[in-house]
This record gives structure tokens, sequence and C-alpha cells, in this order.
């Protein structure tokens, strides 16, 4: 009896889907248990990893030190910085001092030496070129450098420039020599003549021989 009306239960069921169907009504397919436990347990597995890994991550930047900002300035060791500062030092303890002119400081003075050329009361032709040297010592304190100049005072300039820049790189030192030459021309007219020179330093002051530097070095010659 139970089986009959199980029977008749299952055909009355069958009938009611089929008449659904019929009727455009679509019943959803029952879902497969099986594949449904499968999806849950990846999702799951993956939500544990990307936890797991976040996690790591996190741990891990705990352990490595910040990285600092690169900087373009190089800073020599200590070590570094006092071998070069020696080597500079012993580079510049063998030079030779610095020399300067310091018109406050320094004297200026000339010695005659000798008349390398013409010397006084030389006969010259008329008209004829020549040229006078002297050998002058600096008696002072001052270096005579090609700033300073050999100018003419008064007397008989004799066709020579009236001012003679010392030869380019000159350096002479207290004590030190120099020869200075002017090239000239004997006058035309027969008789005695003289022509008185001095120093002049950069800055305009003429200096020549004597206790204050006020004598001139001259030159006398007579044409015939």
């Amino acid at each position: 009896m139970k089986k009959t009306i199980a029977v008749i239960f299952l055909c009355l069921f069958v009938s009611g889907c089929s008449a659904l169907s019929d009727r455009g009504i679509v019943l959803a397919p029952t879902p497969d248990i099986e594949k449904t436990i499968y999806w849950a347990v990846d999702d799951a597995v993956m939500a544990a990893s990307t936890q797991l890994v976040y996690e790591m991550r996190k741990e891990i930047s705990t352990l490595i030190p910040a990285t600092s900002t690169p900087t373009s300035t190089y800073v020599v060791p200590i070590e570094q910085t006092a071998t070069m500062t020696s080597i500079w030092q012993g580079q510049h303890k063998n030079e030779e001092p610095v020399i300067t002119i310091t018109p406050e400081n320094c004297i200026n003075r000339v010695k005659f030496v000798e008349d390398i050329t013409i010397p006084d009361d030389s006969i010259v032709a008329a008209a004829k070129p020549f040229t006078k040297t002297w050998k002058l010592r600096n008696v002072g304190t001052c270096v005579w450098t090609d700033q300073y100049s050999f100018d003419f005072v008064d007397g008989d300039l004799m066709g020579a420039n009236t001012s003679i820049p010392l030869p380019k790189d000159t350096m002479v030192l207290p004590n030190g020599t120099i020869d200075v030459s002017v090239y000239m021309t004997a006058p035309e007219k027969s008789g005695r003549y003289q022509g008185n020179w001095k120093f002049k330093t950069p800055w305009g002051t003429l200096f020549g021989t004597g206790e204050n530097g006020e004598d001139s070095v001259w030159l006398k010659i007579i044409v015939r």
C-alpha cells in the first residue's frame, strides 16, 4: 500500500514538472554538491595563502633597514684627508716665497758698478749711433721687476727714448745687478754732452744713486 502511494506521488510530481516546463517555467537544476565543496575548499586555500604572503612581507620589511636617499656629495675618509693635506703641505713647503713690491715697506737705491760700453769722455763721431750700457746694483730692499723703467731726467737726450722699460720677466733682488742699455745717436755738432738717468718705480717715483737716491746715473761723451 505504501509503495503504491509513493509511485503515484512520483508520477504526479513528474507530470507537474512536465506541465511547468510546457508553460515556459524552467526549474533550476540541482547543484553539484561535490563541485561546490571543491570550490569552497579552493577559495579558502587561496585566501589563506594570500594572507600568509602579506604577513611574510610585513615581517621581512621590519628586518631590512630603510634605504637612504643617495647623495652626490663624496665624503673623503679621514685618513685620506690627512694624507692629502700632508702632500699639499709638502709641495708648498719647498716653494720659494712669493716676493711682492711693497712701496711702504721697502727702499729703492742704485749703486753704479761700471760702464760696460762708452766710458766717461769717450770720443764718438758726430751723428754716429751707439749703445750705452751700465752695470748697476740694487742696494735697496725692493725687488726690481719689468714694471720698473730707466728714465731720462735731464741734460742731453741724444736721440734716445725718454723711458726704457726693464726687460720682460726681470727680477733683480736686493744686492743683485743688472745691465741697462740705451740706444742713442751722437749729436751732429762737436762738443761735450751729458745725459742724466734714473730708475722709476711702478708707482712713479724716480730714484738713483747716493745716500738718499737723489743722484743720477749719467753718460758723458765728446763728439768730434
